[in-house]
């Protein structure tokens, strides 16, 4: 059998993608698979290839990434949560031996929307699971930063990666709204959880790069920030004086509430990192900031 060229295996900083697709390995066996937007990532075993997630952009692309690296087929999908940008490729991967791993609540869920492009899993476990499966040891871990039916934390220990599909952007800013999060106090509290872990790697489901502790770090500290700012804004702001203003209308003077907050905060917060060390800002700070405002004001 002719060697495997890894011709698309590349290190951090180089990003060819005029295949649509590049191999970034993370671990001794343990590969990033990207088309520059989306991530999956796959793993050997000696008993079969395990990946978590099958966005359908790179499911075509993902018998050639796996040919290119091991022998070895794919034996195992899991799911890190039930929206269909992430695992809507995983009925092209369609075999009757196929093996699809969800948390309990993330299995239901997949179940009620009854889609085909999101097969049902065939295996599913209630808040924790470790997965040995040939030279491997997975550790799977539910959580809610993200997703109402749940996400999960996939955790390689021997070799200090960290899965968590959709906390982070490195080099970004988190997407529209937190990266439409469904529960914005486990989103805060999430960073802490996962900073818990030790990891040197940390994949995140977006973008061509590989993201580390400092990127789960600076994110943080930008979602800190809004909320700080964002809740102190709130507190200083004369809110009866907004209220009786449409004292005829309370809905209208909620609207103004929600609206001042909102653009004050968002000036605050671009201040200081407009210019700084993450993109986006300009595209999804003010909704970061609105998404704030329903959370400080009603939940905090």
């Amino acid at each position: 059998m002719p060697a495997l060229t890894r011709a698309h295996v590349q290190p951090d900083g180089v990003t060819d993608l005029r295949d649509g697709f590049l191999i970034r390995e993370i671990g001794r066996g343990v590969f990033m698979l990207t088309n520059g937007n989306y991530q999956s990532v796959f793993l050997t075993t000696g008993e079969g290839v395990v990946l978590v997630d099958a966005p359908e952009p790179l499911v075509r692309h993902l018998p050639a990434a796996v040919a290119e690296v091991t022998d070895e087929p794919i034996t195992t999908v899991v799911y890190s949560h039930g929206h269909s940008d992430h695992i809507g490729g995983t009925h092209l991967l369609a075999d009757p031996t196929l093996e699809i791993i969800a948390e309990a609540r993330i299995a239901e869920f997949i179940a009620t929307k009854n889609d085909p492009r999101r097969p049902r899993p065939t295996r599913s476990f209630k808040d924790r699971m470790t997965l040995r499966k040939g030279s491997r040891t997975i550790e799977f871990v539910r959580d809610g930063f993200h997703s109402a039916d749940g996400d999960l934390l996939v955790y390689l220990p021997e070799e200090k990666v960290l899965i968590g599909i959709d906390l982070i952007a490195p080099g970004w800013v988190p997407l529209l709204d937190f990266d439409i999060t469904e529960n914005m106090f486990n989103y805060i509290s999430a960073f802490d959880r996962v900073l818990a872990y030790d990891f040197d790697v940390f994949i995140s489901g977006h973008t061509a790069d590989v993201a580390h502790r400092a990127d789960v770090e600076l994110t943080k500290r930008y979602t800190l920030d809004v909320y700080e700012t964002v809740k102190r804004t709130h507190d200083e702001l004369n809110i009866h004086e907004l209220l009786d203003e449409d004292r005829d209308n309370e809905q209208a003077g909620i609207k103004k509430i929600i609206e001042t907050v909102t653009g004050r905060a968002t000036a605050d917060v671009q201040s200081r990192w407009l210019d700084g060390p993450m993109k986006g800002v300009d595209l999804w700070t003010e909704s970061h900031c609105r998404a704030m405002v329903l959370y400080v004001r009603w939940t905090d």
